[in-house]
């Protein structure tokens, strides 16, 4: 069946997005405004020089070529289409379907780096949207308590000391680990609010876009079918880069022992899938990548548009396998799993939807 269905591209290009902009009156805008604006620390002040072409200081009203403080998150857009979604032989995954997704998506070049996560819990935490002790980060929109990072594992490279939040030094560009999937959500709001954007995520009840994430317009998680459409991108392949058998010069994994025994920066792998000329990284091996669905082993065989997973469980997807994973969790197609207030070696991977205009 995999020779079966191929994909139907309908749009192909790659994106960088800007996570904070605003339009010419002052007002935030969606989608972002035109190139090159951009507002300190997410807050819209530009209200005069429209003809700005660096980077509006709205400190001492200068317009300025350096950067603003508000990193460009780079993503990659994948073009909406049809594709056999399982493979006959992954974990949770043996199930083939038609999957038709009708549009298309950005998602994440790279994983989540510990820096990005601090950056933006930093923001958050300085607007109260969170609470903060040396050994937990728990949720504060919407009534929810939900632990969003477990700053007390050996493994978390994110600390707290005098109300900022610091990264170990050489983990910075590592993949964020020790997130939750309520703390996964919550990076996604964060960057969506510091936008200007609506947040996706209802914090009370944890629906994305009251179940409908496709029509999305702030940050999300991407969807089951999503993530795995993206990394066979557009072939089908067994694994992100095609069928070739996993080895330590192609991902970060464990096949017999350790190919290296941690994480790795992100991005120093190969990129695999190349959607048009532009890759996506460690789809493979490095981390687990949180999904937006509730868990399902068995997805059955029945055709679907734009899947949104059950609507209710007990666990979340989770995607791509991690360092100390065997081979096998590397397929394009094998699913796993975990309570939803889980944290380990689990990280992020930004989606948004394209929406028209």
């Amino acid at each position: 069946m995999r020779d079966a269905v191929r994909l139907a591209p309908m749009l192909i290009a790659a994106v960088s997005l800007i996570v904070s902009g605003c339009g010419n009156d002052g007002t935030t805008t969606n989608p972002p405004p035109r190139e090159g604006a951009c507002c300190l620390d997410g807050l819209c002040t530009l209200t005069t020089e429209d003809d700005c072409s660096g980077f509006w200081n709205g400190a001492d009203t200068t317009c300025e070529l350096n950067p603003c403080e508000v990193a460009p998150i780079d993503m990659v857009l994948v073009p909406g289409g049809r594709f056999v979604m399982g493979d006959g032989q992954a974990g949770c995954g043996e199930d083939e379907r038609e999957v038709t997704l009708t549009g298309s998506f950005y998602l994440g070049r790279f994983e989540v780096t510990n820096q990005q996560f601090a950056d933006a819990l930093q923001w958050a935490y300085d607007r109260s949207l969170v609470v903060a002790t040396p050994t937990s980060i728990t949720d504060n929109l919407d009534g929810s308590t939900e632990e969003l990072l477990d700053l007390d594992d050996r493994l978390c490279p994110i600390s707290l000391s005098d109300g900022r939040f610091v990264v170990e030094i050489g983990q910075e560009n590592h993949p964020a680990i020790e997130v939750t999937w309520f703390g996964a959500v919550a990076y996604c709001d964060w960057l969506s609010l510091r936008a200007g954007w609506p947040r996706a995520y209802d914090h009370a009840n944890w629906t994305c876009n009251d179940g409908d994430p496709y029509t999305a317009v702030g940050y999300r998680l991407p969807t089951d079918s999503e993530w795995e459409y993206a990394a066979r991108y557009d072939d089908e392949r067994i694994y992100p880069w095609g069928d070739e058998s996993p080895n330590c010069s192609l991902a970060n994994f464990f096949p017999e022992d350790y190919c290296v025994g941690s994480t790795t920066s992100v991005g120093i792998y190969p990129a695999a899938p190349v959607i048009e000329g532009e890759g996506l990284y460690d789809m493979a091996g490095n981390v687990w990548e949180w999904c937006n669905d509730w868990a399902q082993c068995d997805l059955g065989t029945t055709p679907e548009s734009d899947p949104t997973g059950p609507i209710s469980g007990t666990k979340r997807v989770l995607r791509g396998g991690y360092w100390v994973g065997s081979g096998a969790a590397l397929r394009c197609a094998f699913r796993s799993s975990r309570d939803p207030s889980s944290s380990s070696a689990y990280g992020i991977r930004l989606a948004r939807s394209v929406i028209p205009s």
